[in-house]
C-alpha cells in the first residue's frame, strides 16, 4: 500500500494445489470497498455457477440419447440434479436482478435531484456567477458517473438474462428429451397392446371353432342319445316280445326302472343346478372385489 493514493488496497493470496482453493486477504478495505467487493464476488459467483451447470449439462447430454430411461441410474440422477440446481439458480439470479433494478431506480432519483439543485439560484447574486461553473462541472460529473453506472448495471442485467435463458434451456431440453422418451415407451406399449389384441383375437377365433365343434357334438348326442336309451330299455328282460300263453309282455318290475330313472334324473339336474349357482356366486364375488379395488384407486 502507498499513502500517495487514497483508498489504496493490498492483496495477499495463497493457492493450495491439492484442494484447488485460494485464500486471499485484502488489506486496507473500508466499509464501502467491502460492499463493492461483495457485489462483484456475488456476480462472479452467480455467473460462474451458471456456466458450471451449463458445462455439466452439455457434458452429460449424451445420456439423453440413450433409449433406456432408468431413474435409478447414477448418471441420470446426477443429470436431474443439475437441472434442479439450474432452477434454483434462476431464483437467485432473479433476486439479484431485483436488487439491481432498485439501484437503477435510486440512480434515476438522484439524477432528478441533481438537476433540480442545478436550477436553484444561489443566495447571493455575486456568488451566483462564481459558483455556476463549479456547480455545473460537479453536476455534469455526477450525471456522467450515474450514466456509466446505469450502463454497467444494464450490461449486468443483460448478462443475468442470458444466464437465466441458459438455465431455462437446460430444463426445457431435459423436459423435451424426457417427453420423447416417454413417447417412445408409449409407442412400445402400444405395439405390445396391439400384439396382445391380435393374440386375443386368435384365441377368440379358436374358441369360436371349439364352440362350433361342441355344438356339433351336442347335436350328435341329442340325435343318438334317445336311440341309445330306447335300445338299452328294450334290451332288458322287462319286455317279453314273444310271450307264451298267459305271460305278460311288460314285466311287473317296470316300476323299478321308472323309479331309478326318475331319481337319477333328479339327482343329476339338482347337482348341475347347485354347481352352476355356486360358480355364478363366485364370479359375482370376484367382480364385486374388483369393482371395490377400482373405486379405492380412483
Amino acid at each position: 500500500m502507498t499513502a500517495a493514493l487514497p483508498n489504496d488496497l493490498a492483496l495477499s493470496t495463497t493457492y493450495i494445489p491439492s484442494t484447488g482453493v485460494s485464500y486471499s486477504v485484502v488489506y486496507g478495505c473500508n466499509d464501502s470497498q467491502m460492499a463493492e467487493i461483495w457485489r462483484r464476488l456475488d456476480r462472479e459467483r452467480l455467473i460462474g455457477r451458471a456456466e458450471s451447470l451449463a458445462d455439466k449439462f452439455t457434458l452429460g447430454s449424451d445420456i439423453l440419447e440413450n433409449k433406456s430411461w432408468d431413474s435409478t441410474n447414477p448418471k441420470m440422477q446426477g443429470y436431474l440434479e443439475v437441472c434442479l440446481q439450474s432452477r434454483t439458480l434462476i431464483d437467485y439470479i432473479r433476486a439479484a436482478k431485483r436488487q439491481l433494478a432498485k439501484v437503477l431506480v435510486e440512480i434515476d432519483g438522484l439524477e432528478r435531484l441533481w438537476r433540480q439543485s442545478n436550477l436553484k439560484p444561489a443566495v447571493s447574486k455575486a456568488r451566483l456567477k462564481a459558483e455556476k461553473g463549479k456547480r455545473q462541472k460537479k453536476i455534469s460529473g455526477m450525471l456522467q458517473t450515474g450514466e456509466k453506472m446505469k450502463q454497467r448495471i444494464r450490461e449486468m442485467l443483460d448478462e443475468y438474462d442470458d444466464k437465466v435463458d441458459e438455465c431455462k434451456k437446460m430444463a426445457q431440453n431435459l423436459s423435451l428429451a424426457m417427453q420423447s422418451g416417454w413417447n417412445q415407451i408409449a409407442r412400445e406399449d402400444s405395439i405390445t397392446n396391439t400384439r396382445i389384441s391380435k393374440a386375443n383375437t386368435m384365441i377368440a377365433l379358436e374358441t369360436k371353432r371349439e364352440s362350433a365343434q361342441m355344438r356339433s357334438i351336442a347335436l350328435l348326442t341329442m340325435i343318438y342319445l334317445p336311440l341309445s336309451c330306447v335300445a338299452s330299455v328294450f334290451s332288458t328282460t322287462l319286455f317279453n316280445w314273444n310271450p307264451s300263453d298267459g305271460e305278460p309282455i311288460v314285466s311287473k318290475y317296470i316300476w323299478v326302472l321308472l323309479t331309478l330313472a326318475l331319481v337319477l334324473t333328479c339327482i343329476t339336474v339338482l347337482a348341475w343346478h347347485f354347481t352352476t349357482n355356486r360358480e355364478k356366486k363366485r364370479e359375482r364375488k370376484r367382480s364385486g372385489t374388483f369393482d371395490t379395488v377400482l373405486s379405492d384407486a380412483v
